[in-house]
């Protein structure tokens, strides 16, 4: 099937998608059968990746889905729902309806898996519907971050749930099981590169550039000199206070990060020394296979970690100490 005839049928549902949304939530607030319910929340996850935004946030369904999260029957395949959701960006239109939508989750959230649960513990000798419900965790906060985690770390009580959300994903990432852990993997790794390129890219990065290093190449004629060197105007309170903002809000998640790359260490590449035809001692090429792959993730995510930590230690000290 052409391009454009997917776009053309993917067209003409969406102008009649009116009267299946008004089914879907017809079903899902005066049905009792299960088996239908669990048929609605399937349907609305194949369609709610591409629908009109307004069937998901000018419309009762986020707080539908919602109301069926901490029902057993059925919060995988809500959960599944409201990953799709959270999975789209187009702008910052709905950030209040994200932002409101994340809360009232985690609150629900708290009441089914306290957070001094052992997730991994749990995960183990959970049965397979329970697994799944990990997994589709770890989907979620991904998804989320990935997508919406700025609206989420301006001051006030979404703080607290952004961190205790970073918290769940760190215990989920603990999970003796490659594909979660392979999802989580990849967060984190996107997201500490993010964080890192965040102190080396403000308002305006050139003259940022610039600056950042004209100011550390005065801090060190100052100790090759052994004399203390004058700042330059204005860098202490812009420059610093940009460079430290989400370092303190992340330190403590990073500092747990740290450890779990370190536990969860992949095998590194291995060195095969071997006997040629001509009886020469060669070493012998290895191909990477997914764990080789995951290795280098892992080193690049700690790398760059520490990166970011010694270049946030080198901002408090000397930029805005």
């Amino acid at each position: 099937m052409t391009q454009s005839k997917i776009k053309e049928l993917k067209q003409s549902l969406n102008n009649e998608f009116q009267l299946i949304h008004e089914l879907c939530l017809y079903v899902l607030s005066a049905s009792q059968r299960t088996e239908l319910i669990r048929a609605t929340l399937s349907t609305l996850h194949a369609f709610l990746s591409w629908i009109p935004l307004g069937y998901i946030f000018e419309s009762p369904l986020l707080e539908t889905l919602l109301n069926f999260f901490p029902m057993p029957s059925y919060r995988n395949l809500t959960l599944q729902c409201l990953t799709e959701v959270v999975a789209l960006n187009f702008g910052d239109f709905y950030n209040a309806q994200y932002v409101k939508m994340y809360t009232i989750f985690m609150k629900l959230l708290q009441t089914m898996i306290p957070l001094n649960t052992n997730i991994p513990e749990a995960y183990a000798i959970g049965s397979s519907e329970e697994q799944a419900f990990i997994q589709n965790l770890a989907l979620f906060f991904t998804s989320f971050y990935k997508s919406h985690i700025r609206v989420l770390e301006t001051p006030g009580e979404n703080i607290a749930a952004l961190l205790m959300g970073v918290e769940y994903l760190t215990k989920i990432s603990y999970v003796d099981d490659t594909e979660v852990f392979k999802v989580c993997l990849d967060f984190w790794n996107s997201f500490v590169l993010e964080l890192f390129e965040a102190h080396h890219n403000l308002d305006n990065p050139a003259v940022t550039a610039n600056m950042m290093g004209l100011q550390i190449l005065i801090l060190a004629c100052g100790f090759i000199l052994n004399k203390q060197m004058p700042l330059l105007p204005g860098m202490v309170d812009g420059l610093g206070s940009q460079l430290m903002q989400r370092r303190q809000l992340y330190a403590e998640p990073m500092s747990k990060l740290r450890m779990l790359m370190i536990s969860r260490m992949a095998k590194p590449k291995e060195v095969l020394i071997v006997e040629d035809e001509n009886g020469n001692i060669v070493r012998e090429t290895m191909k990477d296979n997914d764990v080789l792959v995951q290795y280098k993730i892992m080193r690049e995510t700690l790398i760059f970690r520490e990166l970011q930590m010694a270049t946030n230690n080198f901002s408090s000290k000397y930029l805005v100490g």
